[in-house]
């Protein structure tokens, strides 16, 4: 029996264009995942060996790669922190956009000196608010083909790095929303950071906590998360030893050097002293940037935030809220229903 050769080209055809239909296509849960930068080179010359960097992602990647958002995370944060923020109807409508939550580097998940297998402790590098940025822009790049994100989101030290992104990559992303960020620190931020750094550095240890240090940070961290107002509203003179050893006990999940090399981080920000930096921020569209304020913030000064959004000519809304730094708290359906139509549009 003669046997027939069947040509199957036109077969290999339609299932190689379905195969590059599908592949932009991206659709997770949020699970801790991983992207290798091997040993990234940081911009003080030096490197983090074997880097990785953290994220998750959340909801679908459109076939055009044009509907993905970057979330870094802020100052001790984590990416799983941010899903309060992510999912359907939420700030970061996931029906909508592929949230890409990061894990910024120094959090204890990214690359930090408390989990180095090679750089453990105090021998690992300072980086920068500019390494970070440049390593997100990197996972959307190489892991995901993403040539033009829809926009950049942070809060806190998460909007110091969307004004890094701003001034680092115009135009490479849509939208961009800074969330009691800063585009660099005042004298008086500097102050706090730097005292904020000198009790994290004073750990005996480079494992853990001794206690100085932890109920010293403890207390900073209370006296500068609200203003003097709210703060007496929402602790009593009985009540502030309770309030200070709760503050105790969420720094304990904490390594005091991971923070610290955070704030090394803060001290260091300045997105005017980036190379090319004016004629970027003067590229900026009027409609690409939002710049969200809280008036009386006394952890991250609001002037720098101001005075950017005065500058750029971009759009700004300001809260003048006793709740200062957490301002989110207070007037989170606000900021979110603000946020998310700044993000529609």
């Amino acid at each position: 029996m003669q046997k027939t050769r069947h040509n199957l080209a036109p077969l290999m055809i339609v299932i190689a264009a379905m195969v590059l239909t599908l592949a932009p296509s991206w659709s997770t849960a949020g699970e801790q995942e991983f992207f290798a930068l091997g040993n990234y080179n940081l911009g003080s010359g030096k490197a983090i060996k074997d880097c990785a960097l953290g994220f998750r992602t959340y909801g679908t990647l459109n076939s055009a790669r044009s509907n993905a958002v970057l979330f870094p995370t802020w100052y001790g944060g984590t990416s799983a922190e941010l899903e309060a923020f992510i999912g359907p109807g939420k700030m970061l409508d996931t029906t909508r956009y592929f949230v890409i939550a990061v894990d910024s580097f120094g959090n204890g998940v990214s690359s930090s000196p408390s989990n180095s297998p090679g750089q453990k402790g105090r021998s690992f590098p300072q980086f920068t608010i500019e390494d970070m940025v440049r390593a997100q822009h990197r996972l959307a790049a190489e892991k995901y083909g993403i040539q033009r994100l829809h926009a950049v989101i942070g809060v806190s030290m998460g909007g110091m790095q969307a004004f890094q992104w701003a001034a680092a990559y115009p135009g490479a992303a849509r939208k961009i929303v800074a969330i009691t960020g800063t585009p660099r620190p005042t004298a008086y931020d500097r102050l706090f950071f730097q005292t904020l750094l000198t009790a994290l550095e004073g750990s005996r240890t480079q494992e853990g906590w001794d206690a100085v240090s932890l109920g010293t940070v403890a207390g900073l961290n209370a006296m500068a998360s609200n203003t003097p107002a709210r703060f007496n509203a929402l602790c009593s003179r009985e009540n502030l030893a309770s309030q200070i050893n709760r503050e105790r006990d969420g720094l304990k999940k904490k390594d005091p050097l991971d923070l610290a090399w955070q704030v090394k981080a803060l001290l260091r920000h300045d997105i005017y002293a980036l190379p090319g930096a004016p004629a970027n921020l003067a590229r900026l569209d009027r409609s690409s940037m939002l710049t969200v304020i809280s008036k009386q913030d006394v952890m991250v000064n609001p002037q720098p935030a101001m005075e950017f959004a005065a500058s750029t000519r971009t759009g700004s809304v300001v809260f003048d809220s006793d709740c200062g730094h957490y301002i989110f708290q207070c007037e989170y359906a606000t900021i979110t229903a603000l946020v998310s139509e700044f993000l529609d549009k």
